[in-house]
């Protein structure tokens, strides 16, 4: 067995319902959020968040 790293220890305990990769709750998270923010957890990857709370519908631009 290895022992954990700083950088792979957690930065504290997570609420129950709290994603490891993004500032949303997981309830918030599609089929491919959750996988693509799985992934990013497992990875230990930085990387955008892809999550449907992340979305901002009034930032689009209109035709």
């Amino acid at each position: 067995m290895t022992a954990a790293t700083p950088a792979d220890a957690p930065a504290g305990p997570l609420a129950e319902n709290a994603c490891p990769s993004c500032p949303h709750p997981l309830d918030s998270h599609d089929v491919i959020a959750r996988r693509f923010c799985t992934a990013t957890a497992a990875g230990h990857l930085e990387r955008g968040c892809v999550c449907g709370a992340a979305v901002d519908p009034h930032a689009r631009k209109k035709p």
